[in-house]
């Protein structure tokens, strides 16, 4: 696809893919009413395999329909809606910036007013969505993105529901039976149950999901077990923030356990009503400096740590000479290319584990790998890591390295 030229853009580059869609960053070739100069755009193409499935191609119109209504500076802006034999696609803005999911690869937890300004950016947006009638459903740190200006915009609208009329009876769910429309980690427990009981309260309970996320580094229920997922998540059975990190206030705290409270009518009313909680904690706290939130480079650039010890991880063959150093304060391992260790074999899954530099010694985090993370030949979860341990990136010795310090 790639240089492939579709309407009056012409596709430079892959960025994404998923079940349904392939999705690429494009430039306008012909200038248009609604693109009236060269622009870079976000395609999302529907895949070869589905141009002929009517379900799928309901789906596409459908998500079209949904961002023809949104116009917010927290939301991505729909451009066109491409419809022809060969397929559909979605035109929109592309944004130069970093998921938030990445950023928390990054650095394990956000600055607290960082984590506090992305969710009220998230906030306004859903209320605004909300007003017409629109619940995202899939509200998670990879739909989320902040750009070159710390600027957050809302992202993938892919599974959102709308009601017919702007929030009265009707509703429209292109679902199927069985099938857990959203990222169950996020989820919540009335979405679990029935997609078509996901209204605007459990868009207020994913944003707390991301928000616990962001202040602490680490997910509320994270089992590797769907089962146990979720039976954690209707239970509501979480480690408190301050828990995990001691100086989220308790005020704070209680307000990212309303927001995420399993029952529904113990929540947050309204997404509005959330951000205003947020909003009043905010202006009780001393003022530590003025204007938004830090842009992505500050964001991305970690505190200073032991800067006196140098670690790397080291091929146990070395035959390889490949070697690894660990730089920053917190490095990813895995597939991905956006990974700092990137390890191209299929027993390591994308995003496979963490390793983040605490104190005097590294911190490893398998990140629910499918062929797990082992310490000296025992799987792990969590670990403090020292040097001489043999770490193993999935089930092949091709990934096995010793941690070595300088």
């Amino acid at each position: 696809m790639i240089g492939t030229q579709i309407g009056n853009y012409r596709i430079d580059r892959e960025i994404g893919e998923g079940g349904m869609s392939h999705v690429y960053v494009g430039r306008t070739v012909t200038a248009t009413d609604v693109l009236p100069g060269a622009y870079s755009v976000v395609l999302k193409v529907m895949t070869e395999e589905l141009a002929g499935d009517i379900t799928a191609r309901k789906r596409f119109i459908k998500e079209a329909q949904i961002l023809s209504k949104l116009r917010h500076r927290y939301i991505t802006r729909f451009f066109e809606f491409i419809n022809n034999e060969n397929g559909a696609v979605l035109v929109m803005e592309y944004v130069e910036g970093t998921p938030v999911d990445l950023l928390l690869n990054e650095k394990g937890a956000l600055p607290i007013k960082d984590a506090i300004n992305i969710c009220q950016c998230l906030l306004e947006a859903l209320v605004y969505a909300h007003g017409k009638g629109i619940v995202h459903r899939d509200i998670k740190p990879a739909n989320l993105i902040c750009d070159m200006d710390g600027v957050v915009k809302v992202t993938d609208f892919g599974i959102a529901k709308i009601k017919e009329g702007g929030g009265g009876s009707g509703q429209t769910v292109l679902t199927k039976s069985g099938f857990l429309l959203g990222t169950p980690h996020y989820m919540s427990p009335e979405q679990i149950r029935e997609p078509k009981d996901a209204g605007a309260k459990s868009d207020v309970y994913s944003s707390g999901v991301v928000l616990y996320e962001m202040l602490t580094g680490s997910l509320p229920f994270n089992s590797r077990s769907l089962p146990k997922l979720i039976d954690a998540i209707y239970r509501g059975e979480k480690q408190a923030p301050s828990a995990l990190r001691p100086e989220v206030k308790k005020d704070l705290e209680e307000i990212v356990l309303k927001a995420m409270h399993p029952r529904m009518d113990q929540r947050f009313e309204t997404a509005r009503e959330f951000f205003e909680a947020l909003e009043e904690w905010t202006a009780r706290q001393p003022v530590a400096g003025s204007g938004p939130f830090a842009s992505v480079e500050t964001l991305k650039t970690p505190p200073q740590t032991d800067a006196a010890r140098q670690w790397a991880l080291v091929n146990v063959k070395p035959e390889t000479n490949e070697k690894h150093a660990i730089t920053g304060d917190s490095v990813m391992v895995g597939r991905d290319r956006t990974c700092a260790i990137v390890l191209s074999h299929p027993a390591v899954s994308r995003r496979h584990a963490r390793i983040t530099l605490s104190g005097t010694a590294p911190l490893l985090e398998d990140l629910q790998s499918a062929n797990g993370t082992y310490v000296n030949n025992t799987r792990v979860e969590r670990v403090v890591l020292k040097p001489g341990d043999i770490v193993r990136f999935g089930a092949d010795p091709a990934c096995t390295y010793v941690l070595r310090d300088h």
